[in-house]
């Protein structure tokens, strides 16, 4: 009888499991995406309840974990429930092994956990996982050539090997695993213009918002994305996090702000705090300090996880010394939050020197940020150069030459303020001159002077311990990639 009864299971595990895309699926999907968790959870248990067997319930609720790791960055969170990845994974490998969801699912489940690894500086483990990922999906790409959806974790795959520290790519050359920015992309858009999976619109276009922003800066495709969204941003805070930073990366600072004001507000969503600190920071380059100030306020007291705490606390000195107000912020920012990011590790060290750059640099860096140019050149000559210390030199000829860049100045004048600051800011742990090593890099690209565009790029990746140093060396090596192919 028992084995009667057991093989009856097998039988029905078999014929039953399959991946089932329905309406339950659907619906928990989009408001998953929608970071309305408490809906989705609703219609997974209904489905659990009805089709207990359908792959998209582990698949879907391993998106809220992932999600609500990445975006709330909560400790507490990833270690009660890291353990749930193996009962995910092998809930998926119980299921149809015909279907092209089968290896799909599980290298979705180890690369989302291999991203959450990331945000915590778990680069070995998420190095791992990222190999497991892309073994699966190769497999499946050779078993369903036609499955477009699997160039969705691909193209991510390929976007970010650059996050991988230097340290831990061994790993990843070992696995066999390669490609780039541009094949990720390609891959990514290739999805997005597949009409088969239109409902995983919003997730790529928030990946390609991200990569497009983070690694290449094409102005012309970033429009083209922001276009698209349209104004979804009012309705999904992904794509409201999308358009921000899409629009700020245009110099559209004031369309960045309406954007902000404009997302959606609801109890039944999970509270993408870190749009809050878009917002401070949006104020702050339209000058407008009291509402930059209560909105690094309001995150501060509402945001529970690692990332900003520091850099928030170092905006609120920069409000208070820009007004002539005495404060001690810098105590909070050494004595609050983590130093994982760029922006934090920034925040801390100047705290700890108690440094503040000149009050018409730091103007004229706002108003530039923003996208209000002429404002900024304005303010910036407002600062005398030879009445100055040195100590502000590479900073001056830095923000010199980065306004003249988007005010269409003769690339020589330009090229020309770029090499000064890379002269007397070579040795130092700013980043104005590896930076200026970068841009000149891309002019000489844009120019089709591939030799000396490389040349720069090299300069920009020789110079190593200064600020913002894994973001910049990042672009210098994509691009350093481009030209060199």
């Amino acid at each position: 009888m028992r084995k009667i009864l057991f093989l009856a299971f097998i039988i029905s595990t078999n014929v039953f499991a399959a991946f089932e895309m329905n309406e339950n699926m659907q619906e928990s999907y989009s408001h998953i995406i929608n970071l309305e968790f408490t809906k989705a959870k609703d219609l997974l248990e209904i489905e659990s309840i009805e089709n207990p067997n359908n792959g998209f319930i582990p698949l879907h609720q391993n998106y809220i974990h992932f999600l609500t790791i990445f975006i709330g960055e909560e400790r507490n969170y990833f270690e009660s429930n890291y353990q749930k990845k193996n009962e995910i994974i092998n809930m998926l490998e119980a299921n149809d092994k015909s279907s092209p969801y089968y290896l799909y699912a599980q290298a979705e489940v180890h690369l989302q956990w291999a991203f959450a690894r990331l945000k915590l500086e778990q680069y070995s483990v998420a190095a791992y996982e990222f190999v497991k990922a892309y073994k699966l999906l190769k497999k499946n790409q050779d078993d369903f050539p036609r499955f477009t959806l699997n160039k969705k974790c691909l193209g991510l795959m390929h976007s970010f090997l650059g996050a991988i520290p230097e340290n831990f790519q061994w790993i990843l050359r070992l696995a066999g695993l390669e490609g780039g920015v541009e094949l990720g992309l390609l891959e990514l858009d290739e999805v997005l213009d597949d009409n088969k999976y239109k409902m995983y619109e919003s997730e790529i276009l928030f990946l390609l918002s991200f990569f497009q922003i983070n690694f290449t800066n094409n102005n012309i495709i970033c429009q083209k994305y922001l276009d698209r969204i349209g104004d979804r941003y009012k309705d999904n805070l992904l794509l409201n996090f999308a358009a921000a930073r899409l629009s700020h990366n245009l110099g559209k600072n004031n369309y960045c702000i309406n954007v902000l004001e404009s997302r959606p507000h609801s109890e039944t969503m999970f509270h993408f705090h870190y749009l809050d600190y878009l917002q401070a920071m949006a104020y702050m380059y339209k000058l407008d300090y009291d509402n930059a100030k209560q909105s690094f306020e309001y995150f501060i007291a509402d945001f529970k996880g690692i990332n900003y705490v520091k850099s928030a606390y170092h905006k609120l000195a920069w409000i208070a010394y820009l007004r002539g107000i005495e404060n001690n912020y810098f105590d909070s920012v050494i004595r609050k939050g983590n130093s994982l990011i760029d922006e934090d590790k920034v925040a801390l060290r100047d705290a700890e020197r108690n440094y503040i750059t000149n009050a018409s640099l730091l103007v004229s860096r706002l108003l530039y940020d923003g996208g209000y140019y002429k404002d900024a050149l304005l303010e910036l000559l407002s600062f005398k150069v030879i009445d100055k210390n040195s100590m502000y030199f590479d900073e001056y000829w830095y923000r010199s030459a980065k306004i003249k860049l988007k005010l269409d100045y003769n690339y020589n004048e330009v090229i020309h303020d770029f090499e000064k600051s890379y002269q007397f800011g070579e040795n130092t742990a700013n980043y104005y001159a590896p930076m200026s090593a970068l841009t000149i890099g891309l002019i000489y690209e844009k120019l089709e002077d591939n030799i000396k565009a490389e040349s720069y790029f090299q300069k920009c990746l020789l110079i190593s311990d200064f600020d913002y140093q894994r973001g910049i060396h990042q672009k210098a090596k994509a691009s350093l990639n481009r030209v060199s192919d």
